[in-house]
């Protein structure tokens, strides 16, 4: 176990809702001290999700290990603090519309007048400039003009929303990236840096590896992408008992090993052939999922069981990976940076009074500050 990577990295985070925090939560995980700048009255809306999309609970998932800060950075004065708490930071991440930021004098030049070696990441759906900069949108908006949501569903049928919103997590993930490139760039040449990324590049980056598959498919490419369903060897199968198994045996000996277990032997040669896909459904239908999993146990076929959320909590290899915990929360991946002050998502304004502290101001102004509504602590 070394030490997290992250320690004495300092991130203001004024993203909401899930990209952003997305980003920020994986920093905080390597060690980053992340400090949310929240509104004083609502706070990241996250907070407020209603019941049907998931409730506070979004927030809590994405927001472990951070600081919350309830500041009015629009009040001069509260403007005033945020280029204090910049002096101090090394990384900044914003989600607004392509200009709010610069409206608020919170930019990227703003900033790093203040602090030549900030980091500073705007992410946003479609990027700072372009015909679309402007667009509102969420994560299917992005999937679908980055053609992702195109290939999600069956040959014949509509495009179906995936399960999870995969685009605002890609761009998560790829200004977290971007940002730790940019912080060990720094380190060589002692400046900052500004990033623009956006969820549409990230898609974009996600749909690569298979562009020259998709430029052979034509205009309706569902359901004609080998690994989507396509081949008998890659696919997912019903088994008696309404549960699923997913077979991957690509490979050739992978594939002649699952036909001599289902004793079908005949479909030796037919692992890219997809009129075989009825007849591996037939067999894999005469047993319960359970049967067929200890029936391959000690064979290499590629065959796992198509787990949902409760599968996935009591499934003994993520139990042993310590992925979640007794109370049903998804851990840190991060096992070799992992922190020493774990802490769950913070109350809004939780923070405020020590970090404000920690920038130099007094008790009395805190309180001046708090009664004048330009801060809230918890």
């Amino acid at each position: 176990m070394m030490a997290s990577p992250l320690d004495g990295i300092r991130v203001l985070d004024f993203s909401r809702l899930l990209p952003g925090p997305y980003c920020t939560m994986l920093l905080a995980d390597l060690g980053a001290e992340v400090v949310k700048i929240e509104t004083p009255l609502a706070g990241d809306y996250a907070r407020t999700v209603p019941p049907e999309f998931g409730g506070e609970a979004v927030f809590t998932a994405v927001n472990r290990n951070k600081k919350s800060v309830a500041l009015n950075y629009r009040n001069p004065r509260g403007h005033e603090i945020l280029l204090r708490l910049a002096r101090e930071s090394d990384v900044v991440m914003e989600t607004f519309r392509p200009g709010a930021a610069q409206r608020w004098k919170i930019d990227y030049e703003a900033l790093q007048t203040v602090n030549p070696r900030i980091v500073y990441c705007s992410l946003s759906g479609y990027g700072q400039d372009g015909p679309y900069a402007n667009r509102a949108g969420h994560d299917l908006n992005y999937a679908a003009i980055g053609g992702l949501l195109a290939l999600n569903g069956v040959a014949g049928g509509p495009p179906i929303p995936p399960g999870v919103p995969i685009t605002d997590l890609a761009g998560g993930m790829l200004a977290a990236v971007a940002i730790l490139a940019a912080l060990v760039s720094r380190q060589r040449s002692g400046q900052g840096a500004y990033l623009d990324v956006a969820m549409l590049d990230a898609t974009l980056a996600w749909i690569a590896p298979i562009a020259s598959i998709l430029a052979g498919l034509g205009s309706n490419p569902r359901g004609q992408i080998p690994l989507a369903g396509r081949l008998p060897c890659y696919n997912v199968y019903e088994t008696a008992d309404g549960k699923f198994l997913a077979l991957a045996a690509l490979e050739l000996h992978f594939w002649q090993a699952f036909c001599a277990a289902i004793g079908h032997s005949d479909l030796d040669g037919r692992r890219l052939d997809p009129d075989a896909i009825p007849q591996v459904a037939l067999v894999l239908k005469e047993r319960t999922r359970e049967e067929w999993l200890a029936h391959f146990r000690d064979v290499d076929v590629c065959v796992e069981s198509v787990n949902i959320f409760d599968d996935v909590l009591r499934d003994p290899q993520v139990r042993h990976r310590g992925l979640v915990t007794q109370d049903r929360q998804i851990q840190s991946p991060f096992r070799f940076a992992a922190r020493s002050d774990e802490s769950p998502a913070p109350a809004l304004g939780q923070h405020t009074h020590q970090v404000h502290k920690q920038t130099g101001l007094s008790d009395q102004e805190i309180q001046g500050l708090e009664a004048t509504g330009v801060i809230k602590t918890a």
